[in-house]
This record gives structure tokens, sequence and C-alpha cells, in this order.
């Protein structure tokens, strides 16, 4: 396993090196092969005009999770989502967001992944499945996945 381990921390760097994660100050977690979770911390300017917590942004860490979770268990190359919908099951209001993402089914060319986004306080807020596929670019031609 300690090769994975330290797949885990390479393509968590790799993620935390993309503009996105950095503007939205994510906190990426892949618990174990399969398993991800991320996070994202309250922002303001990312509510929409009720001044709830915009949609995409439980959309992104619900994708963000599942790509995680998916990834996780690709050590040779990047996965890339092919679908990824969401339930949208209670507004958020002034608080973080987190997704867990777990891997259903793990195929040659396509993972299925499920992703349960929380408010901070706990509430199941959304609930999303991606699909993902495994492409041909390598995780060590991507910023940040090495040192």
């Amino acid at each position: 396993m300690g090769s994975s381990s330290t797949h885990f921390e390479k393509l968590t760097r790799c993620c935390m090196n993309c503009k996105i994660s950095r503007f939205l100050d994510k906190e990426i977690t892949i618990e174990k092969a399969g398993v991800a979770r991320v996070g994202i911390p309250f922002h303001p300017d990312l509510t929409q005009n009720a001044d709830f917590t915009h949609a995409a942004m439980l959309f992104e860490v619900g994708d963000t999770a599942g790509f995680m979770a998916a990834n996780s268990m690709e050590e040779t190359y990047s996965v890339l989502t092919v679908d990824y919908h969401i339930n949208l099951i209670r507004p958020v209001r002034k608080e973080g967001i987190h997704a867990i993402g777990e891997v259903v089914t793990a195929g040659k060319t396509l993972y299925v992944t499920r992703s349960n986004v929380y408010s901070e306080s706990g509430k199941l807020v959304a609930a999303g499945q991606g699909t993902y596929t495994v492409s041909k670019i390598l995780l060590t031609d991507l910023d940040g996945y090495e040192d």
C-alpha cells in the first residue's frame, strides 16, 4: 500500500494545484482507495440572490469528490468526467459544504461513483452520481502530480 499512499498524496497535491481549488479554498482528503472527501468553506460571493450557496458549488464538490474517489483507484492515467448529475435536496445558507465520493463500480475504462453533499451542520443537501472514463493523459504529465 506504500505506492497507493504516495499516489494519494500526489493526486491530492495535483488537484489542489488547480486554480479553482485554490480559488474555492478546497480541502481534499482521500480516505482510502475509492473514497474521497472534498470541502469548501462558505463564500458570500458564491451565493445566489436569496443568499443560498449557489447550486454550482454543490455540483463542484460532488463531482470533485467522485473524480478523486475514481482517480484514487487509477494510478497511471487521469480520469475525466463523462457524466455527473445531482439531486438538490435542500438549500444551504452561510455554511461550508463537503462531499463524500465513493466508487460504486470500477471497470477497465469506466468508474461510477456516488457523492453525498453535506452542510457544515451535517445535513444532507444533495446527492449525485458520476461516470468517469480513464483517459490517455498520464498523471505524471499533470502539473503538481510529481514533486
